[in-house]
């Protein structure tokens, strides 16, 4: 995924493309990304170079709830100056010297971070999903089990002997 900035007049220049999956290394993560469209804006100045970028992906994920293989959208963006200067890098993370004589420039590493990134903490097939009976393992989705689902917990036990089993009322 890489610009030839040499080719860029000044000014801001788009481009979409098609992100070779292969290319962003996500087995490695144990990911199964389908694909990632990215949308950029190359905003090229004299000494600096900025790219804002996004991104949409589509990938293979597992329910965390129900255990049900889904696919899921994750969507994100992102933003790099690629500066000429050492003194104009300052300490921010998305800052990279673009040294002279450059002739191109990889989006691929910022498109992998950003997908890392933007990937939620647990995966949910859908709001609704009702996920599975944490007694019998069914799943809640499809069919209805015949658990009880009103257990109490053992820490709180003593406190039923000690009112003879009511609750409520204090």
């Amino acid at each position: 995924m890489k610009v030839n900035i040499q080719s860029l007049q000044n000014g801001v220049n788009a481009f979409e493309f098609d992100a070779p999956v292969e290319e962003l290394l996500f087995d490695s993560q144990g990911l199964n990304v389908n694909s990632v469209a990215v949308k950029s804006l190359v905003d090229k100045g004299e000494q600096n170079i900025v790219v804002s970028s996004h991104i949409k992906a589509c990938v293979e994920m597992t329910c965390d709830s129900c255990l049900e293989a889904f696919d899921g959208r994750v969507e994100d963006s992102f933003t790099i100056l690629y500066a000429s200067e050492k003194e104009s890098l300052g300490d921010d993370e998305m800052t990279r010297l673009l040294a002279s004589g450059t002739h191109s420039i990889d989006l691929t590493e910022g498109v992998r971070e950003s997908m890392l990134l933007s990937l939620p903490m647990r995966y949910k097939c859908s709001d609704a999903c009702k996920g599975l009976c944490d007694q019998c393992g069914a799943d809640l989705n499809k069919t209805a089990c015949g658990c009880t689902q009103e257990r109490v917990d053992p820490r709180w036990q003593g406190l039923e002997k000690l009112f003879g089993g009511e609750s409520g009322n204090g």
